[in-house]
């Protein structure tokens, strides 16, 4: 086993600091991105409320209770 000397561990203690600075910064941005996720989520399923608007931001609404229409050429295959 290695005997740490004092450089050893002021450079622990440097790089322990910088660690921590960095990742407070990262931890900002990342609640940030996940409070504007949120708010994204419940804007847009609000506005799936709205059935004008469903339409638009909904492709598989369109084709709820509409059947699939298959080329019998296709079947025997």
């Amino acid at each position: 086993m290695k005997v740490k000397n004092a450089d050893d561990i002021k450079d622990a203690e440097a790089f322990t600091g910088l660690f921590l600075q960095f990742s407070d910064g990262i931890e900002k941005w990342l609640r940030r991105l996940v409070l504007v996720l949120l708010i994204g989520l419940c804007l847009f399923q609000g506005l799936l409320r709205i059935p004008a608007l469903r339409y638009y931001l909904a492709s598989a609404d369109r084709y709820e209770g509409v059947p699939i229409l298959r080329d019998a050429s296709q079947e025997s295959n």
